[in-house]
């Protein structure tokens, strides 16, 4: 199956269009509006991620698809790109767009939803565009739109811990944007183009000094953005604020975009400083695993505990892009793979880890680990005690789930590398993962009931617990269909590495040897 180049703009106009039309209804009667969001938003989250599949589908048959705006070759014009890496950041992403749009109607109440809806399709434009830009200037552009749609997320309700917690995360993110944008400048000035082949071909006539600054920078800029340490504390500070539909969504795919973008630009634009830079990830992977589950295990509230979940998880991902620097060809692409892997597990385990938390602090009343009011849910929602354990168990790494596999891959390359610590924090951080969750099931979901009606509860409806538990279930049915049938799953993101990995092919791709040599003569003329 191929698709046409130009359905590579779909994922930011369906989007667009949807979000611009559903804010028209806010004016009218609330009554009117919901029901209008909510539909208009549910046909076009739903038209996205099918078009994410076409996409994933296209590309994991060896195809990358390249669309020049306006028919500019690249450098000159906007340039947008899709691999398989490409493929599954937006086939996940759309799912769980999906899948927040069923969860939101059967949590949020009147007065939340207004606007929801537009403004998580919104922040989907935003995504996705980050997931297709082919040059720097327009990266930018993509991630300050899907930042602000999350800051209007998450002050969506106006509570003041909303609010505080807003503050944090958008002085932070402002700061990162600053020096992104700073050192958007320096590669211009450098190279003379912000085309991300383009750049490829020009980084190693820049001097070594430069080189090193400009690395560092995107480095610092869109690590604080994933959530590596040191630069996580606006996560976990943020995170726990808003109503538990923003939480989940920001979750499982806000940082996966920080991550993306290092998994992009280092193959392709700096693959000698990755090699030079392997211990340097390694230490910011083991260090970024270690400071989250200690936060995890000190965390006193239920979705505080699972943000610092978020960094600790973070952390293995980082590990697959240092596994991606090994000097052996066939070592860098199964890092490289099994770090894609664990991206969308994470995104799907994740979100339906923070959708299922969400739901029992709702039912609850209450997040605190100190109070009994969580104690005894499985005694009245069973089928959302298992859910959340089988999520949690997941997390932790235990088969047959996509966490297993995750990890073991992960693992398999860290011993094939002779990384002997990264592959002994990793374990370890993993059993304490396991602790965590067990722990976490226990003051949640075991003990005796506190609750004096539970028919009374904001879940209790049958149509409310449906809308809630179904999109949670299904995330975790994808979860151990990835592990059990990893085999070929395993394929297929090998598939999107070695694309990832192929400097030539992504540069022959985007920009023909032509183009490219004038602009090279060019430039030396110059």
């Amino acid at each position: 199956m191929t698709i046409s180049p130009n359905w590579l703009a779909a994922p930011i106009v369906i989007p667009l269009l949807t979000a611009a039309v559903g804010l028209l209804f806010s004016r009218l009667d609330r009554k009117v509006a919901l029901p209008w969001q909510y539909g208009l938003g549910l046909v076009g989250v739903i038209a996205n991620f099918a078009v994410g599949v076409a996409i994933l589908v296209t590309t994991l048959s060896g195809h990358r698809v390249v669309l020049q705006m306006g028919l500019y070759p690249a450098p000159f014009g906007i340039t947008f790109f899709a691999d398989g890496l490409t493929g599954f950041m937006l086939a996940a992403a759309g799912l769980l767009g999906v899948t927040t749009f069923f969860y939101a109607a059967g949590t949020l109440d009147d007065r939340g939803r207004l606007n929801f809806y537009p403004l998580v399709m919104f922040q989907l434009m935003g995504v996705n565009g980050a997931f297709l830009a082919g040059d720097i200037f327009n990266l930018y552009v993509f991630f300050e739109v899907l930042l602000v749609a999350s800051f209007a997320l998450l002050a969506l309700g106006g509570q003041m811990d909303q609010i505080n917690g807003g503050i944090r995360y958008v002085i932070l993110n402002l700061l990162a944007s600053t020096v992104f944008l700073s050192t958007a400048g320096i590669i211009y000035g450098t190279l003379g183009t912000l085309n991300m082949a383009h750049m490829a071909q020009r980084m190693p006539d820049a001097p070594r000094s430069m080189q090193y600054l400009i690395a560092g920078l995107l480095l610092v800029a869109y690590g604080s953005k994933a959530g590596i340490f040191p630069l996580f504390f606006w996560l976990p500070a943020s995170y726990h604020t808003p109503h538990p539909a923003v939480t989940a969504f920001f979750g499982g795919l806000l940082t996966k975009v920080g991550v993306y973008v290092l998994f992009r630009l280092y193959p392709l634009v700096f693959p000698a400083i990755l090699h030079e830079w392997q211990s340097i990830m390694m230490a910011i992977a083991g260090l970024t695993m270690v400071t989250g589950i200690f936060g995890a295990m000190a965390a006193n509230t239920l979705r505080r505990l699972l943000s610092f979940h978020v960094i600790s998880q973070v952390g293995y991902m980082i590990m697959g892009l240092g596994l991606a620097a090994s000097l052996d060809p066939t070592l860098a692409r199964w890092g490289m793979a099994a770090g894609i892997l664990f991206v969308v597990h994470q995104m799907l385990v994740k979100t339906s880890l923070l959708m299922a938390g969400g739901a029992a602090e709702i039912e609850a009343g209450s997040g605190s680990l100190l109070r009994a009011q969580l104690a005894g849910l499985r005694q009245y929602r069973p089928a959302l005690a298992v859910i959340f354990f089988l999520a949690a168990m997941s997390m932790a790494g235990l088969p047959p789930s996509s966490g297993f596999i995750g990890k073991l891959t992960l693992l398999q390359g860290a011993i094939g590398d002779e990384q002997w610590i990264i592959a002994a924090v990793s374990l370890i951080v993993s059993f304490f993962t396991l602790m965590s969750m067990l722990r976490l099931f226990q003051k949640t979901f075991w003990g005796y009931p506190t609750l004096a009606d539970p028919a009374a509860t904001p879940l209790a409806p049958l149509v409310r617990q449906w809308l809630t538990l179904s999109p949670i279930a299904l995330l975790m049915a994808l979860s151990l269909a990835v592990g059990i049938f990893s085999g070929p799953v395993l394929g297929w993101f090998e598939t999107a590495a070695n694309q990832v990995m192929d400097r030539d092919g992504y540069i022959q791709a985007v920009a023909p040897t032509d183009v490219i040599e004038y602009l090279g003569a060019t430039h030396a003329a110059e």
